[in-house]
């Protein structure tokens, strides 16, 4: 699977918008190939989650103001920026208009090492180890298989929105939202948002802890951080 930027080029124009529907979601990885995996919708964070958890994917509106309420924010992200880290565990940044929500799935995914991921995910996870997120991002690109089923669940009239160049997606109202993934990697939990140039590193876990529990804290503070927390957001 060669990376191939003239076909990248193609393929940009290509993707279409979902919808946030978790069973949706389900149905993409069925589509994937992926076996014994479920999107549920997190209602309500207090409640404890049953069965294994892979991943979070957080959902929020897209607010331009929000980008410079959260330049004071960023001082407190913990980017990482350690090759040795980022290019072993899977961070790939985003280069595909409206792909987010495939992004957020493929994040939780390939890094989950003991799932069934199906011949297609197995394959990128292959190809890409060790490779730079751009890199990564390019071979999500290069894969027709993936843009395939992630199109075959858009809506017919999403091929006539205009572009996102910029990689958010946007609702029937044109309002734009994003998807972003929580998973834990070596013991530490990541935040990994394609539109960032480095995963965000939110600490280890504390000795016999759930992963589960200390994304619970770190996905509160989020929704109360700045004025009035993150609007019109999602949690799966």
């Amino acid at each position: 699977m060669a990376v191939c930027l003239e076909r990248l080029g193609e393929l940009t124009k290509g993707w279409l918008e979902l919808e946030s529907d978790p069973g949706l979601f389900t149905l993409l990885l069925e589509d994937f190939g992926v076996k014994g995996v479920q999107v549920e919708e997190v209602y309500d964070l207090q409640k404890p989650i049953e069965g294994p958890v892979y991943g979070f994917i957080f959902l929020f509106k897209w607010i331009e103001e929000r980008r410079s309420r959260r330049k004071v924010a960023t001082i407190e992200e913990s980017f990482v920026k350690d090759p040795e880290i980022v290019n072993n565990m899977f961070f790939a940044q985003q280069l595909i208009p409206n792909s987010c929500a495939t992004h957020a799935l493929i994040s939780v995914l390939l890094n989950c090492p003991r799932l069934q991921l199906g011949e297609t995910l197995s394959q990128l996870r292959a190809y890409t180890t060790g490779m730079s997120p751009s890199n990564k991002g390019y071979a999500i690109g290069n894969l027709a298989e993936l843009a395939k089923a992630h199109n075959s669940h858009a809506k017919p009239e999403r091929a006539h929105l205009p572009e996102k160049h910029n990689g958010i997606s946007t609702g029937k109202t044109m309002e734009a939202f994003h998807f972003v993934s929580y998973v834990p990697v070596n013991g530490n939990l990541y935040e990994l948002d394609g539109l960032k140039p480095h995963p965000i590193d939110h600490g280890p876990l504390a000795e016999n802890e759930d992963w589960t529990e200390k994304f619970r804290r770190v996905i509160t503070e989020r929704l109360g951080m700045a004025t009035g927390g993150e609007p019109y957001h999602d949690i799966r």
